[in-house]
């Protein structure tokens, strides 16, 4: 598991992982925010958050 955080615009709703490591990665998949600031990817754990600055 990743422990890397990414920040994202803070008004970007909707992000896609894709492990970031080509074929190495795993399958894409899309999450929402649904009102949350923290987004953690169920393959590969990493933490997309969006940024407040």
């Amino acid at each position: 598991m990743s422990e890397e955080i990414i920040k994202v615009d803070p008004h970007e709703e909707t992000i896609c992982c894709d492990g970031g490591e080509d074929s190495l990665g795993h399958p894409a998949v899309y999450y929402t925010f649904n009102n949350e600031d923290k987004i953690v990817c169920n393959y590969c754990g990493k933490t997309f958050i969006k940024n407040k600055e």
